[in-house]
């Protein structure tokens, strides 16, 4: 019964790992990206005193590791938000980004 209750457990245990990781490693599509950016913009937006990012902005971004925000910023993005406050929505959040990550790093398309 033990063997049998150990083994449901660990399949679980995998299920929901392989399910949260194929989230996380999925694309992000438009919607994604703009749900981020209308539940977090306010404190993105350039120009504008910081505010606090609310309680949804934080569950999204959460789910996908800040991968979908990461991946927004272009040209039209640094027009209107503050790459630098990436970071900081980040820490906000709960320290979301490894250190390290390269979120808001814009390149030109065709660059190397």
């Amino acid at each position: 019964m033990v063997r049998t209750y150990t083994f449901h457990v660990l399949m679980l245990t995998l299920l929901v790992t392989t399910s949260i990781s194929s989230q996380i490693d999925a694309a992000c599509d438009a919607t994604q990206i703009s749900e981020d950016l209308q539940y977090c913009g306010e404190s993105l937006i350039l120009g504008y005193p910081w505010s606090p990012p609310s309680k949804l902005c934080c569950r999204n971004i959460q789910r996908n590791k800040m991968k979908c925000i990461c991946q927004s910023v272009t040209k039209v993005f640094l027009q209107n938000y503050d790459v630098n406050r990436l970071p900081k929505l980040s820490h906000a959040c709960g320290d979301i980004l490894v250190p390290g990550s390269y979120c808001g790093i814009y390149k030109v398309p065709g660059d190397a």
